[in-house]
């Protein structure tokens, strides 16, 4: 044990090690020995060291243990220099090292192949302690440092596990806690327009049209509803569009719908109107934050640390501090098409190779075990005057498809009703040189016969190492003139087939080419169609760029031959001014566009001036968001050629607003697209204005004059951390950590108070029973409501006065640390906020 002490002595540093338990003889005997906490074994070591003055050398070369008894300490265990955890070592009286097998288990669990951490566990057997010699058969070294106190293990690169690396760097900064969203909360928008009808035929004031829609969840289950209210409209002033109940599984990523169906069609599906139940799976609507596509995993094996950096596309994405081990990249922000990825890898040697490969990537892939799909099933509902018109004719949809592998996505599905039948299979490829994706489709439709459908696509990015980059697409469609989807009865699908594609070059970073032409190929007698079409742009400065086309199109209605030129500057950062002209017509056509900030205060602005030879016409459109709407303007007029008389002319004003309830709490704001939060100030805020997410651009929202502010854009399944601050606070208010974060269910709202009761400062003089200052001490205020609540520290200064910061109204109870313990208790007003004053206060006891 003076040799532990000694080493830890000369090597200039404290002792980093706890004892569990450390038995060492007492009176220099074996007869009896008796735990000692390391922290002592260190000092009483570092004492024998200091009176004996022996040189670093000779105590070096002393035994780890010269105690006569097994010695357990807990140590740091390290993978060079990685901290796996605490490990307690037993050092024998003969030096030797033992660990608890289960614990080095557990502690290589991460580092060790499966095949290597198997071997390792039959290895073990039975034993309880484990020593190096156990580790040597799976090529595992330990080393102990007895300077360090620690545990160093040796792991040879090829019996490492593979980790996962994910390039994307999607480990984004977490500020605080995940709200919990209300049990129960509600919205509903109301989005209204009214048209004034200045010139033109039936002039006047016309009945407002106005859109309803909203939610209401309670629990995990959401009933949503929207609708179209037109006072005075011909059939029914009232028409409901579509009402149901939702239920999100999230664990399996499943969505349960009841009653008007929102239909998803895959391939040549149709999209009826269905009333009944579906279950649906879509990776985008219920775990966005999700890469689904293939994320082009691909593994390499360092031998040494080394610094590994990410490139794609040419763009630096990621520089990576990696460990020896073997690693798989995944998680790359590809773009749609051909992607060249390279890692430069620099070991700690000075040593470097490069690994480069390419990989095609569509987005409508799914990565390899993942899938999507959709099942609809019920009774055909149209639309109808009023709202869905209820039948009792059976129809049922359903759609699956599945990641194969990384390369291959497959698919099939079907629609039927009580008179028609359809099946389709789908596939997309992906191969080195693009995505081919493909679908089948065979259709019956009683009374009517067979058919069939088929399309096939083919597209690939070429990515140039200097940042520029192709497109080439290719499609065929063939449709015999019998195929239909359900609900189709009276199927005669005019063209045999089509074909078409095109390609873009880009020249430079400021000028590319393109050709694109499409041919469909007429039935029974109709015309063949072609259109082709050739384009160009140039941006020929960093505000201008220059577009061309030039077109031929054959239909029924002859040979036509024209061009197109467009123009388009930037007036500054948030302002475009358009200018195009179209040979087919002589159309002429000028715009503006402006934008000014986002949420509150900001607004967008466009406003078009166009001459043709059929006439000419003037359109403004302008929307405002305030704090609580949104408010729009739009004027539409028509006059004949060269603006001589005028035809007709319409303004439009528009107004949209949304009311939210959330566990008891109401707001008024503007439209509500999911999810929302309402934030509410603490009373201790007075009149002081909360901002919501407010950025040098604008703020979301703000609470007012109504002492609420909704948030109104909180997409669900997405994790959001929204900032708060108090305009014209007081000062030492308390407003929190001034964010909150959620991760919101669908359609689910929150309610959110800033500030709190807990915004008091008390000030006073502290007297003890003697009638002296109690001076230069600390103590503690607890809250005798709450006692259960985090204490709050009290300092006093000579003169025993004091200030205690973040109480609330009611009693609490100051202990002190001075001579006599001294116990002070006092109230605050119910009504108080800031700054208390409590005069002098007396002890009530001593202790």
């Amino acid at each position: 044990m003076l040799a532990i002490g000694a080493t830890l002595f000369f090597a200039g540093r404290a002792p980093t090690a706890q004892a569990e338990a450390i038995d060492v003889p007492q009176g220099g005997n074996d007869k009896g020995s008796a735990p000692i906490p390391a922290a002592n074994l260190a000092s009483a070591s570092l004492s024998a060291s200091a009176d004996r003055q022996l040189p670093a050398p000779a105590f070096r070369a002393q035994k780890l243990n010269p105690t006569g008894r097994a010695v357990v300490l807990t140590v740091p265990a390290k993978d060079g220099g990685s901290y796996l955890g605490d490990l307690p070592v037993q050092i024998d009286v003969d030096d030797r090292l033992t660990f608890p097998a289960a614990r080095v288990i557990q502690i290589l669990s991460e580092l060790l192949a499966p095949d290597v951490l198997e071997s390792l566990r039959t290895s073990f057997g039975a034993k309880v302690q484990v020593s190096a010699e156990d580790l040597a058969p799976v090529g595992i070294g330990v080393d102990y440092d007895p300077r360090t106190l620690e545990l160093r293990f040796s792991i040879p690169t090829e019996r490492r596990a593979s980790r996962a690396v994910s390039v994307s760097a999607l480990d984004r900064s977490r500020l605080g806690e995940l709200m919990k969203p209300a049990n129960f909360s509600a919205y509903v928008n109301l989005r209204g327009s009214m048209d004034l009808v200045e010139d033109g035929f039936d002039q006047g004031l016309r009945q407002p049209v106005m859109l309803l829609d909203g939610a209401v969840r309670l629990g995990p289950v959401v009933a949503e509803s929207d609708a179209i209210w037109q006072p005075g409209a011909l059939g029914g002033d009232f028409q409901r569009l579509g009402s149901r109940l939702v239920f999100d599984e999230t664990k399996h990523l499943l969505r349960v719908s009841a009653g008007d169906l929102e239909t998803q069609a895959r391939g040549f599906q149709s999209a009826p109107d269905i009333a009944g139940i579906s279950i649906f799976r879509s990776y985008s609507v219920l775990n966005p934050q999700q890469v689904v596509r293939p994320r082009g995993d691909r593994a390499f094996r360092l031998d040494r640390a080394s610094t590994v950096e990410v490139v794609v596309n040419g763009q630096q994405v990621r520089r990576l501090q990696l460990a020896p081990g073997n690693y798989n990249l995944r998680d790359f922000p590809f773009t749609q098409g051909g992607n060249d990825i390279r890692l430069n890898i620099l070991d700690d040697t000075g040593r470097t190779e490069v690994v480069q490969f390419n990989l095609f990537v569509d987005q409508t892939q799914l990565a390899k075990g993942l899938s999507e799909f959709g099942l609809y099933a019920g009774v055909k509902a149209p639309l109808g005057l009023r709202g869905p018109r209820y039948s009792d004719d059976w129809i049922a949809s359903g759609y699956y498809r599945r990641g194969i592998s990384d390369a291959i996505t497959l698919g099939v599905n079907f629609q039927a009703d009580a008179d028609s039948r359809m099946g389709g299979v789908e596939a997309v490829i992906g191969t080195p040189i693009g995505t081919i994706g493909t679908n089948v489709s065979f259709s019956k439709v009683d009374g009517l016969g067979s058919g069939h459908a088929f399309n096939a696509t083919f597209q690939r990015l070429i990515q140039r190492p200097n940042g520029l980059g192709d497109t080439f697409n290719l499609f065929l469609e063939r449709r015999s003139r019998r195929f239909a989807p359900v609900s189709f009865f009276l199927a005669d699908n005019p063209y045999k087939y089509e074909l078409g594609g095109g390609y873009t070059h880009a020249f430079s970073a400021s000028l590319f080419g393109g050709f694109d032409a499409r041919f469909s190929k007429g039935r029974g007698g109709r015309p063949d169609v072609h259109n082709y079409r050739m384009s160009a742009g140039w941006r020929f400065s960093d505000r201008a760029t220059l577009n061309a086309e030039a077109r031929y199109q054959e239909d029924s209605l002859g040979r036509e031959f024209s061009g197109f030129l467009s123009l388009i500057v930037r007036l500054g950062r948030y302002s475009t001014v358009r200018s195009e002209f179209d040979t087919r017509d002589n159309r002429f056509r000028s715009s503006y566009q402006t934008l000014s900030g986002s949420g509150v205060g900001s607004y967008n602005v466009t406003a078009d001036v166009e001459r043709s030879d059929n006439g000419a016409g003037v359109s403004v459109n302008a929307n405002y968001f305030a704090n609580r709407a949104e408010l729009g303007f739009s004027h539409f007029g028509t006059y004949t050629r060269g603006f001589g008389d005028s035809q007709n002319q319409r303004s439009t004003f528009r107004l949209g607003t949304s009311l939210a309830l959330a566990d008891g709490a109401v707001s008024v704001g503007r439209p509500i697209f999911d999810s929302f939060a309402i934030v509410r100030p603490h009373r201790s805020l007075g009149k002081a204005d909360v901002m919501v997410d407010a950025t040098t651009f604008g703020r979301a929202a703000n609470t007012g004059a109504l002492r609420s502010a909704t948030m109104p854009s909180l997409p669900s399944y997405s994790e959001r951390t929204v900032a708060l601050d108090v305009k014209n606070a007081a000062p030492g208010t308390d407003i929190g950590q001034g964010t909150f974060r959620v991760f919101p269910a669908y359609r689910s709202g929150y309610v959110v108070t800033v500030g709190s009761d807990y915004n008091v400062t008390a000030l006073g003089v502290m007297i003890d029973v003697d009638g002296q200052p109690v001076s230069l001490v600390s103590g503690t205020a607890t809250e005798v409501a709450h006692p259960d609540r985090p204490a709050r520290t009290v300092f006093t200064n000579r003169q025993g006065r004091f200030g205690a910061t973040g109480l609330a109204p009611g009693k609490w109870r100051i202990e002190m640390l001075d001579a006599a313990r001294s116990t002070f208790e006092i109230e605050i007003p119910r009504d108080a906020t800031g700054v208390v004053q409590l005069g002098n206060i007396k002890s009530k006891e001593s202790r």
